[in-house]
């Protein structure tokens, strides 16, 4: 009988390690998943005015510009990931359809528009996405015009999806339009603690009393947690994101909302997907405004009082602290943050 039970015994490890061997690797890879928000500015002030004078981020204007699209922008550095802010400062003169989707956000007044997931490498994403049925290409990258007005190719790999695919799935949810797929040419130097130290160096050439020792943000901010995104059903939305690999986590409520929402991780971030129930809320104002798709995102910082204080002292707001589980959280309105919901959440 033990002789029976170490062979049925190791036929099952077997075959378990054949399943597993044979288990699809993930879409992400190595990298680190949710990657950075896309926002539109309806102008260069906005990002002093907003984002640095009363939210307290230090966004680092690079020089560098998208003369097609006549754009140019700035990033929030949150290592490994980032907030990247864009705004108009010449005519198009070739409008991609990422850059028509920005101009008319800059229009009705900014706001979140697409978001990116880290993949690496970026190979190995596009032949798992092959796999599931989706048509991908890798494309060159796009050019960027430095400061000294010279032109550049960028510093990362995009995994395009086929515009049919997208079409036919959920604005802002893996897989439909507005979210991208992509791998930085140095992508581990990001994971690194030198990223981090390196991004403090460069917060410092703009100096900030608010910000103390050890911080690359007056608000204390280290990461991109999360991306918001309203979308029609999120039970769906949770779906789709699954068949990517993403795995579902629960809900979140956000009472600045006053609506529920189904959480996915991606990586080292989440996704949270928020459908309107009541038609008074702030999410269906939000709707009703803008449509679907991305339209806010959470930061986590070192310091949640600090942060709090940081943005009431310059807006002349009191923002309550929500608790929802383990989680300490307040939340900045569109109409404060220049279209965007902005979530401050303990580290």
């Amino acid at each position: 009988m033990a002789n029976v039970l170490v062979r049925w015994t190791a036929l099952l490890l077997a075959a378990a390690s054949t399943l597993f061997g044979q288990r699809e690797p993930s879409i992400i890879g190595d990298g680190w998943g949710l990657d950075h928000v896309l926002v539109m500015l309806p102008d260069a002030s906005v990002l002093k005015d907003v984002f640095q004078a009363k939210l307290g981020f230090s966004p680092e204007v690079s020089g560098e510009k998208f003369p097609e699209d006549g754009l140019e922008h700035a990033i929030i550095w949150l290592p490994p990931t980032n907030v990247e802010l864009l705004w108009p400062y010449q005519e198009p003169t070739k409008l991609s359809e990422l850059g028509r989707a920005l101009l008319a956000k800059a229009k009705s007044g900014g706001g979140p528009v697409a978001y990116n997931l880290d993949v690496s490498p970026a190979t190995q994403a596009a032949d798992v996405m092959k796999r599931l049925g989706i048509k991908v290409t890798l494309p060159p990258s796009l050019k960027v015009k430095t400061a000294d007005g010279k032109e550049a190719p960028g510093d990362w790999q995009f995994v395009d999806i086929d515009p049919k695919y997208q079409a036919a799935h959920i604005l802002g949810v893996p897989g439909g339009a507005g979210v991208g797929f992509s791998e930085y040419q140095h992508n581990s130097y990001y994971l690194q603690p030198e990223s981090f130290q390196e991004s403090i160096k460069k917060s410092a050439k703009d100096p900030d009393p608010r910000r103390t020792t050890g911080e690359i943000h007056a608000n204390t901010a280290r990461k991109l947690s999360s991306v918001w995104v309203a979308v029609p059903n999120a039970a769906e939305a949770v779906r789709q994101s699954e068949r990517f690999g993403f795995v579902a986590r629960g809900e979140r409520y956000v009472k600045e909302l006053g609506a529920k929402g189904r959480e996915v991780q991606c990586g080292r971030g989440t996704i949270v997907f928020f459908e309107s129930a009541n038609p008074g809320s702030g999410l269906a104002t939000a709707i009703k405004k803008n449509g679907l798709g991305p339209f806010g995102f959470s930061v986590a910082v070192h310091n949640l009082r600090a942060a709090k204080q940081v943005v009431e002292n310059a807006t002349n707001g009191r923002f309550a602290i929500e608790q929802f589980g383990n989680r300490s959280s307040f939340v900045v309105p569109a109409s404060i943050a220049a279209g965007n919901f902005i979530e401050f959440v303990q580290e």
